[in-house]
């Protein structure tokens, strides 16, 4: 009886150390063996990588597919999850964060938790990788390749289990130098109550369909006021109906540059400033707020009005 006792054990022990290995060097049931997988190109312009074939090009995020040069594509593996390929011109008054991780994900607001960071060199470029966890579902991962190249950020995120696949692409990747037209067009706003979706610009309040972003306010992702200026009747009337907004309506921005949504609501909006060229709205460093503003009265411009939001939420942007 002892030896069977002690043969069992033994079986037992041998079952988890396999288990155990099994963890250790796969890291999950999603390891690509490289050495056993046929590689596809892709390329787009002066983007190229090596990516396995068992994944496909599949739609446009929807989120992106508006803005020319932000999107390029989406992978998809089924078993795996969603890689987004994108490119984003750079304002020249943007300040990339360090290591490419925005000053808002260390809030408590953010659904993103960082769990490693590092840099390399590939192909005389710095690659960026930093991978997360999701708060409301720990057992998805978003791991993130960044790179500064041409006046623009170029971004290769997955979005699903965790996977050798990104290691795959980054040891492979390459973007040429190339002289991009610039995309003044940085992200969207919506505001489902008042059913809007507006271009967010880094250039003019003066374009159709577009708000514009205060020059000597801050950016999506960092801690500071946002500030966005709409005309109320022309070029669109962005912020025609801005003043039916109340406390707790939800507003979204997707920003491109982050590639990360950002969801407030809404705290105050009866801020009208008929002093507003000797009193002009102050943007503050610190803070976690939106300030949305827009001419008043209806027709006039005899004052400014202010809408003001607080950030509850930040998501990978998909």
């Amino acid at each position: 009886m002892r030896n069977k006792n002690l043969i069992i054990l033994i079986i037992i022990f041998v079952m988890i150390s396999i288990v155990t290995a099994s963890i250790m060097f796969t890291g999950d049931h999603d390891f690509i063996d490289e050495s056993n997988t046929n590689l596809k190109n892709y390329t787009f312009n002066e983007l190229s990588f090596k990516y396995p074939e068992s994944w496909v090009i599949g739609n446009k995020s929807s989120t992106n597919s508006g803005v020319d040069g932000s999107c390029i594509d989406k992978l998809i593996n089924h078993e795996i999850g969603e890689i987004i390929i994108n490119r984003q011109y750079i304002p020249s008054d943007y300040s990339i964060a360090e290591d490419f991780i925005p000053e808002e994900l260390g809030e408590s607001e953010s659904k993103l938790k960082l769990t490693s960071k590092k840099k390399e060199k590939t192909d005389d470029m710095e690659v960026y990788e930093n991978e997360y966890t999701l708060s409301n579902d720990s057992s998805k991962v978003v791991k993130e390749l960044w790179i500064n190249r041409n006046n623009a950020v170029y971004s290769i995120i997955l979005y699903g289990n965790n996977s050798n696949v990104i290691d795959i692409i980054k040891s492979k990747i390459r973007i040429s130098t190339k002289t991009l037209t610039k995309n003044p067009v940085f992200g969207t706003i919506e505001i489902p109550k008042l059913n809007y979706n507006w271009n967010i610009r880094s250039d003019t309040v003066n374009a159709y369909k577009s708000v514009y972003h205060y020059d000597n306010s801050y950016y999506p992702g960092e801690k500071g006021d946002i500030g966005l200026l709409g005309h109320h009747i022309t070029y669109s009337a962005p912020f025609e109906s801005l003043h039916k907004l109340v406390k707790g309506d939800k507003v979204y921005i997707n920003d491109f540059l982050t590639q990360k949504k950002y969801t407030y609501e809404v705290t105050s909006n009866e801020d009208i400033r008929y002093d507003y060229e000797t009193n002009p709205i102050q943007f503050k460093k610190g803070v976690k707020e939106l300030i949305m503003g827009t001419c008043w009265p209806p027709g006039y411009t005899s004052a400014e009005r202010y809408c003001y939001c607080k950030l509850v939420s930040i998501e990978p942007l998909r």
